[in-house]
């Protein structure tokens, strides 16, 4: 009876690829080693919606009092050299492999969503969860008023990944008008990469090149370009700011989008001046 017990309470075993449990992936996720990092990648990919549970409890854990005891009087301590991971770093992991598996990993939406505002945290969450599916669309939008800038601006970037892409024009175009530069330049970038050139983005993003920051005149001059044709309108004004130009990365990225977006135009009127 009591053997029975314990076979019912013990822990679910740690699922594992080519012998490897999946901790040792997770940990190779943050190396910043290419090669490890990729079959890092591979593999949990390969192990699938097994690693979920796995990845939602690591989510939903809580610092421990001990551990992070201990690492304190560690680092009082330079003949100590063992180190508990800190809860922080294994979550970013857990975060980074839910963002691997996209759409797999929907069952984790509840416990990232928790750590979506979270200062350490919340960028890595936001990317995963772009990476998951549509549903998680209101959390996206709902972290561009993060009180952490660094998760507004992760959400703004990942806005780009939102299917239907067309639900992420109003936001995206708001966020053209936030009073932090970043914010601007990113939204700018983002629209361009939806593909998506509507009057509305065409009209807003041309005037972004009269933004006071070299930043978003950059970015929304890229985006133009990657428009193409259908940003003709946009080609007098920016031939204006070429012109107005020094020599610099703001000036050959102008100079780029005038050629995509009218070749003929721009070898006519001799950008190199």
């Amino acid at each position: 009876m009591i053997a029975a017990a314990w076979i019912v309470a013990r822990p679910a075993r740690e699922p594992e690829y080519d012998g490897v449990p999946l901790s040792d992936y997770l940990r190779s996720l943050t190396y910043s080693q290419v090669r490890l990092e990729r079959s890092a990648r591979d593999a949990i990919r390969a192990i699938g919606s097994n690693a979920v549970p796995h990845l939602v409890k690591i989510l939903d854990a809580r610092e421990s009092r001990f551990k992070t005891w201990f690492n304190e009087a560690a680092d009082r301590q330079s003949f100590i050299r063992f180190r508990f991971t800190p809860l922080a770093a294994r979550q970013t992991q857990a975060a980074m492999a839910c963002q691997e598996l996209g759409p797999i990993a929907a069952p984790a939406i509840p416990s990232l969503a928790k750590l979506i505002d979270d200062p350490e945290l919340g960028m890595w969450v936001i990317a995963a969860l772009a990476e998951i599916g549509p549903q998680t669309f209101p959390l996206l939008t709902n972290a561009l008023r993060s009180r952490h800038i660094e998760n507004r601006l992760a959400a703004v970037g990942c806005l780009r990944f939102a299917r239907p892409r067309e639900r992420a024009v109003v936001p995206l175009l708001a966020a053209l008008h936030e009073q932090e530069y970043r914010m601007r330049a990113i939204a700018a970038e983002s629209l361009g990469a939806l593909g998506l050139p509507s009057p509305a983005v065409l009209t807003a993003l041309t005037a972004c090149l009269d933004d006071r920051v070299t930043d978003v005149r950059l970015h929304a001059a890229r985006s133009l370009g990657w428009f193409g044709a259908s940003a003709t309108g946009s080609f007098s004004k920016l031939l204006d700011l070429h012109r107005s130009l020094g020599s610099g990365l703001e000036k050959q990225y102008v100079g780029e989008a005038l050629f995509s977006i009218d070749p003929a135009a721009a070898e006519k009127a001799d950008l190199q001046k």
